[in-house]
């Protein structure tokens, strides 16, 4: 419903009820009216007559007086008539009662009055009880409403004209209000029409802007901001992955050229060499996939009963042999016989990946460090290596896909997926993994989660190769 539906039903509404207010106060006259000159009809033997002394009377006399009465003698002619009708008369209806009743009627020469008529039987004149008491009169008064419909025609004007005059201020000056004041709301959409992927490095001004918009400014900022980290993270993540690729399909084409120009020369070296290659691209194509699985949440759980202990034990004895070759040694402490309900499959591929960038790049001679605990219903597994070169500002990016610490260093077996791929598994599983440099030049990869694992479902293949 519009603004102008609203006035009118408020219009109308104020109006019916200011003439139902103003004739209520008219009606009210009227009673009082009556009920005093019903008070000064008398009975003289079997007539019907006014105590013309009473002061009621003279209200009724003058010709302009605007107020009428006229008394009937029921079933008989008119008793009596106040000299203000002038020659008129007041028409009897037949439904008067004991109880006052209010109409309205038009008089001979035109005048619109209001009346009200009574039933009653009058008094004896000088109180004599011998007059009959079956005789009743009829009694009518009415007033010239002119006063009352005038009041109402001029409230009526002044609602309808309140009502045009503010139609017509609110479609002039409402339009121009709404301009003014959403001009700054405009002036954001414009400018947020205007960006795209190429530039997320702008941002929208709130200086200037009125209060209610600038926490929404600031919001867009905040958004601006983190869809550039995001666009920026993806545009590193393909110049990465093109770098990642560059070498070993450099070698495979070499290897393919070498082959077609010197076909006698091939040897099972060569094959080995692309057979190589081949794995290591492979290799890197399945850590993303699985990465992405991961970040999405597609990972798919199958959660049981696992001995912490024996399933690291198991790890540290598959690299054994490395750790020996490096001079490492591992120095493991773990509760004895205790259990978390976790996937195996995505929980040794963390384990493994953990172990295996440590034994990687912890220093020649060195210990690396493996503690386990339990706490209120939780678990955390810690695994501390020697990494000297590594500092603080570092850490933010030991989860980055592609990222090593020597910038020059590319292929080989490694592709800077690893500690990726640990972080989207722990995600899946609903743990944490945080690194942190406790001591100077040692690094610690800290998994923790709940002991119980409220997750099931088919167990999927995680098998990760470096």
């Amino acid at each position: 419903m519009g603004v102008s539906g609203l006035l009118t039903i408020g219009a109308i509404t104020t109006y019916l009820t200011t003439r139902s207010a103003l004739t209520r106060q008219f009606d009210h006259a009227l009673h009082s009216k009556i009920g005093a000159l019903s008070s000064v009809v008398e009975l003289e033997g079997e007539k019907i007559g006014m105590d013309s002394t009473d002061d009621i009377l003279r209200e009724f006399e003058g010709r302009k007086a605007g107020v009428f009465y006229e008394v009937w003698q029921e079933g008989g002619s008119v008793a009596e008539t106040s000299p203000s009708l002038n020659g008129c008369s007041l028409p009897r209806p037949d439904n008067i009662s004991e109880v006052p009743t209010y109409w309205d009627i038009t008089l001979t020469n035109g005048l619109l009055i209001r009346a009200t008529g009574l039933r009653f039987k009058p008094h004896p004149a000088n109180d004599d009880t011998n007059q009959p008491a079956s005789i009743t009169a009829i009694l009518v008064v009415a007033a010239d409403r002119q006063e009352l419909d005038h009041s109402l025609a001029t409230l009526a004007l002044v609602l309808v004209g309140t009502g045009v005059l503010v139609l017509t201020l609110t479609s002039i000056l409402v339009p121009a209000v709404l301009r003014h004041e959403l001009a700054p709301l405009g002036e954001l959409a414009a400018q947020a029409q205007r960006i795209e992927a190429e530039s997320l490095s702008g941002r929208f001004t709130t200086s200037g802007l009125p209060g209610e918009l600038v926490p929404i400014s600031s919001r867009l900022n905040d958004l601006l901001q983190r869809l550039q980290k995001s666009f920026d993270r993806e545009r590193q993540f393909s110049d990465d992955l093109a770098h990642e690729f560059r070498t070993p399909i450099a070698e495979l084409r070499s290897l393919a050229e070498f082959s077609l120009k010197w076909p006698e020369n091939r040897d099972e070296e060569m094959d080995k060499n692309v057979l190589t290659i081949a794995l290591q691209m492979e290799n890197i194509i399945t850590s993303l996939l699985a990465i992405a699985r991961g970040s999405m949440g597609a990972v798919t759980i199958a959660a049981m009963p696992v001995e912490l202990g024996e399933l690291v034990s198991s790890v540290c004895a598959a690299f054994q042999s490395r750790a020996e070759t490096r001079g490492l040694k591992f120095h493991v402490v773990l509760p004895s016989n205790f259990k978390i309900h976790t996937d195996p499959t995505l929980f040794r591929s963390i384990v493994t990946n953990l172990l295996d960038n440590a034994v990687e790049y912890s220093q020649s001679g060195s210990v690396i460090k493996i503690k386990g605990e339990s706490l209120d219903g939780r678990f955390g597994l810690g695994i501390g290596n020697k990494a000297e070169r590594l500092e603080s500002s570092d850490l933010p990016h030991l989860f980055d896909r592609f990222w090593r610490k020597d910038t020059a260093r590319s292929g080989g077996e490694h592709s800077g997926l690893g500690l990726t791929l640990v972080q989207a598994f722990a995600t899946s599983l609903g743990y944490s993994l945080k690194a942190s440099l406790d001591e100077p030049g040692e690094l610690t990869m800290y998994l923790s989660g709940l002991v119980d694992l409220p997750i099931h479902g088919k167990t999927i293949s995680t098998e990760q190769k470096k």
